[in-house]
């Protein structure tokens, strides 16, 4: 009876240091997801970044390690890629180089050192940005994307190229003649407002045949103080890393092969063809000059919108 006492004890002994056991390898399982960073997409880039003063350094992004390696907030740093994690659109690294190596940090621990005049502008400002506002209006189509998850591939950039107009006499426009000219974009942002007319789960008519199935669009109307310009470029910029973030989509300038995710309704003439219009090109350029006494071409536009990115 004594013996059989014994075995059971020592089966149920057993058990629990079995138990004891897979609840510990669990818990490190567990442990170990949140530790591992699984990468769904990076690019190359070339900025120059500040950390900031809370900034947590890493020597590995596939398992987090804090570094022991020391760093100066008051130094910069250059950047060379950023990596966005698998299922945390939130999340973005960048990598840095120090010393001829490279390690990680969180994007929300970097501020980007500016070297255009409007994007410093800008930054001084502490990257001021409109709240998005959805007045959806049920005259225009709603298609699908072309993409095979049937979410779109990027941001195309438009302006009106009317002088004087607002963005209420715009949207009127748009949507009176919609029947005829079978054209709309899916927002319209000047320097006070980023006003959504048409749902951006469904492709918009913009910039022709070979783009529409696949970004999502947006208008400027003409700006003409220097205030009023720099903040329409930034509610611009923020919009754009908006959609870009949602879609857990890189920061990336069009190409010739197709690629990229932030293109003027120009790029989409060159690269893409079904369209001839150059905008915004004209218009950037000649505020830029006029209103900063410099210039301003998607390349500054793409930094900027970074900038929003990281602190998203």
């Amino acid at each position: 009876m004594r013996k059989r006492k014994n075995k059971q004890q020592r089966q149920k002994q057993t058990y629990f240091i079995i138990g004891l056991l897979l609840i510990v390898g669990l818990a490190f399982s567990v442990y170990h997801a949140h530790q591992t960073k699984t990468v769904s997409n990076s690019y190359p880039v070339d900025e120059t970044v500040t950390l900031t003063n809370t900034a947590k350094i890493y020597d590995s992004l596939s398992a987090i390690r804090e570094t022991n390696t020391k760093f100066n907030t008051a130094s910069t740093y250059k950047v060379n890629r950023y990596y966005l994690i698998d299922k945390d659109p939130h999340k973005v690294y960048a990598q840095i180089i120090y010393s001829g190596k490279n390690y990680f940090v969180r994007s929300t621990d970097t501020n980007i050192v500016m070297t255009n005049a409007i994007n410093k502008y800008i930054a001084q400002a502490g990257y001021p940005h409109a709240d998005i506002e959805h007045q959806v209006s049920s005259r225009f189509t709603q298609q699908q994307y072309g993409t095979t998850s049937g979410k779109p591939r990027g941001v195309i950039i438009h302006d009106t190229g009317n002088e004087n107009s607002t963005i209420n006499s715009e949207v009127s426009y748009m949507e009176k003649n919609y029947g005829t000219t079978r054209v709309f974009v899916h927002t319209f942002i000047d320097a006070q407002q980023i006003l959504n007319i048409a749902d951006t789960k469904y492709m918009a008519e913009g910039a022709g045949p070979n783009a529409n199935p696949y970004f999502v669009q947006f208008e400027m109307p003409h700006e003409y103080t220097a205030t009023a310009f720099a903040n329409q470029v930034a509610n611009a910029a923020y919009y754009t890393a908006y959609n870009l973030k949602q879609g857990n989509l890189p920061v990336t300038k069009g190409n010739k092969d197709g690629g990229g995710t932030v293109w003027t309704h120009a790029m989409v003439s060159s690269y893409l063809g079904g369209t001839d219009h150059q905008d915004p090109i004209s218009y950037w350029s000649t505020s830029a000059k006029k209103l900063f006494d410099t210039s301003y071409t998607i390349n500054d536009f793409i930094v900027l919108v970074q900038a929003y990115y990281n602190k998203m």
